[in-house]
């Protein structure tokens, strides 16, 4: 297998392992991972939180579907690898854990076209073959972590820098915000004050201008000024605003506020309310500015902590949508799920859930000279 992180090679099954928490960001658990692959090259990765252990046939039928689903959605894939994340029975001769959810899978790729090179099972502290059961390579008694650690491929992605994280970031924090009472204020006072439609277009223009900067420069100085953290904080109150950001960070300012200008004087033309929209869900033709939409997940991440209800969940909501533009949907449900747990009301959280859960991928994510790559 090659990695196109850097054309790395891969010739060993703890290779491919350890390869899972780079390409995904970060260690899963209870998760099936679908190493999908185009010859012998690495071309994307997919998770999916495993079933309850007793799955009826039918749910492990209807769950291989989605991942054959997902695999159609990769141009000129042929073929994938596939890890489970859980742990094997606590007695000798239980056999290891989903066994016949994996057959499902690995029998519905297989007729829809695909090769299994192969599939293993990880646990905490050792890995199993699904397919190989020669006890020379493959003890009955799995082999040890340990080898996946110390492995080539891993320890090369190590050198590049790649960190995976332990466990998603959900969106949760114990960075504190300097003077967040004096932010607090300002967004108060101009949700009070109320905002005609020149002062909604400043609000968009303000965060276009943020972009333009240094994100660490600015979240250095936002620290320092209430006034200026607020009044963005505060222009994410607006729901139009709120949608329009990632457009303008991710595409283009100048359509955003055209857009924008369009529907708050309702002289917005079809065509731009469209090109907003179809870049939103992800069938737009055109691929994302990564650069600016990395610096919004920046500065959004670095205001986080000073945000509260409505601003905070608008922050949460951008930055799951920028998860998902990435390819990275279990990052964005993470978000999501915070969201919804800290204002179950929030409609855009409750739309962004549902089309998550529909399993789609923007377009272009399935595009190698379109995808994000890290």
């Amino acid at each position: 297998m090659d990695s196109s992180q850097g054309q790395l090679s891969v010739t060993n099954a703890e290779g491919v392992i350890s390869l899972v928490p780079h390409m995904l960001g970060f260690h899963p658990r209870d998760s099936l991972v679908v190493l999908i692959m185009r010859d012998c090259a690495l071309e994307a990765t997919l998770r999916v939180d495993l079933p309850t252990p007793d799955v009826a046939p039918a749910t492990s039928r209807r769950l291989a579907r989605h991942v054959v689903d997902y695999m159609r959605a990769v141009p000129e894939a042929d073929g994938a690898c596939l890890v489970l994340y859980s742990e094997p029975g606590a007695h000798p001769g239980e056999g290891l854990p989903y066994q016949d959810f994996i057959e499902v899978v690995a029998t519905q790729l297989q007729r829809s076209g695909y090769r299994i090179a192969d599939a293993w099972v990880v646990g905490s502290e050792r890995w199993w073959s699904y397919f190989c059961s020669e006890s020379a390579c493959c003890p009955p008694g799995g082999r040890p972590l340990e080898s996946v650690a110390l492995s080539e491929a891993n320890l090369g992605m190590v050198v590049r820098g790649s960190s995976p994280l332990a466990e998603l970031w959900d969106g949760n924090t114990s960075t504190e915000w300097p003077g967040v009472e004096a932010v607090r204020a300002v967004v108060e006072a101009q949700a009070a004050a109320g905002s005609g439609w020149r002062d909604t277009i400043r609000g968009l223009e303000r965060w276009c201008l943020a972009l333009d900067q240094d994100p660490e420069d600015l979240l250095h100085r936002l620290r320092a000024n209430p006034a200026d953290t607020g009044a963005l904080l505060a222009a994410l109150q607006v729901q139009i605003v709120r949608d329009a950001l990632p457009f303008a960070a991710g595409a283009s300012t100048e359509e955003a506020r055209n857009a924008l200008v369009g529907q708050l004087r309702h002289a917005g033309s079809a065509a731009q309310l469209r090109e907003l929209g179809e870049f939103m869900l992800g069938t737009s033709d055109r691929a994302p500015h990564w650069t600016t939409l990395e610096r919004l997940w920046t500065v959004g991440r670095g205001v986080l902590p000073a945000a509260r209800g409505t601003d905070r969940c608008a922050l949460l909501c951008i930055l799951a949508w920028i998860e998902w533009a990435k390819g990275h949907s279990s990052g964005a449900h993470a978000l999501i799920t915070t969201c919804r747990t800290e204002d179950p009301h929030y409609r855009l959280a409750s739309l962004l859930d549902a089309f998550l859960a529909r399993g789609r991928l923007p377009r272009w994510a399935t595009k190698r000279e379109t995808a994000w790559t890290q």
